[in-house]
């Protein structure tokens, strides 16, 4: 009977060493490689570009569908990189109408990249809330000014620990250190960027300092308008996985896996 009950005990055990992992195998994940002297000049020849994180399919649409055109009219793939300073980001975009966002209208309704993200490499990827280690990061394309933005509105009060959303109504650049170049393509544009971990800290969340093997909770969005003023009612935006929800459930989200 002891022996039995050592059986099931190890079996359980087993199980939840097992789970968690069946649950990132099913995750749509990327590899993001350590920055080997990444400049930010719009030029990703410096990159490893072997795992894009890509959106370009009519099942990642997660709002105005029905003025999405196809991958000629908006697509993109994503690519990260990291050092124990800084996160990397780059976008390879196509796009028919690229650097079309309007200072008038809301953030999230400007041609924008989104980038969301856990700087907590043990945060639980099933969680259904956004954490303090959760956030929302805005670049919007607007051709000579690239502004920044950070929504913290989804994260619960006590929570927070103080960092609250920063830059919200426009017209503002909220992230310290913050790099960005693009280049024009003949199909739409390159943008490369690069963020401080610092952004993501205040006096009460530390900064994260990555290390290869850790895995984050990520995800990538793109607001597309089409045809700015008028027009501005319909604005199609793609995400790299989940729906409209990932704005409130991480669990949606996938993952990034730091390596060499």
């Amino acid at each position: 009977m002891k022996r039995f009950v050592k059986l099931v005990a190890s079996v359980l055990a087993l199980m939840m060493i097992l789970i968690p992992a069946l649950s990132l195998a099913e995750r749509p994940t990327i590899t993001a490689h350590k920055a080997n002297d990444i400049k930010i000049d719009g030029d990703l020849s410096d990159w490893n570009l072997d795992s894009p994180a890509v959106v370009d399919a009519p099942e990642q649409i997660i709002r105005d569908g029905n003025m999405w055109q196809g991958p000629d009219d908006c697509s993109v793939k994503f690519y990260l990189s990291w050092d124990e300073e800084n996160l990397y980001m780059a976008a390879d975009v196509t796009e028919d109408s690229p650097l079309g966002a309007i200072e008038m209208l809301p953030v999230d309704g400007e041609d924008n990249l989104k980038l969301y993200i856990s700087t907590d490499p043990n945060a639980d990827p099933e969680r259904t809330k956004y954490g303090t280690n959760d956030f929302l990061v805005y670049f919007i394309m607007d051709e000579g000014y690239w502004d920044t933005a950070i929504d913290r509105s989804m994260v619960e009060k006590d929570l927070r620990l103080r960092f609250v959303s920063k830059g919200m109504d426009g017209g503002e650049s909220v992230l310290d250190g913050y790099e960005c170049a693009v280049v024009m393509t003949t199909t739409g544009f390159i943008w490369e960027a690069v963020i401080p971990w610092a952004n993501f800290s205040n006096n009460k969340i530390p900064v994260y300092t990555p290390a290869a093997g850790d895995t984050l909770t990520v995800d990538f969005a793109i607001t597309d308008i089409s045809y700015p003023c008028p027009g501005t009612d319909y604005i199609p935006q793609l995400a790299w996985t989940g729906n409209a929800n990932i704005n409130s459930n991480p669990s949606l989200w996938g993952a990034v896996i730091l390596a060499e």
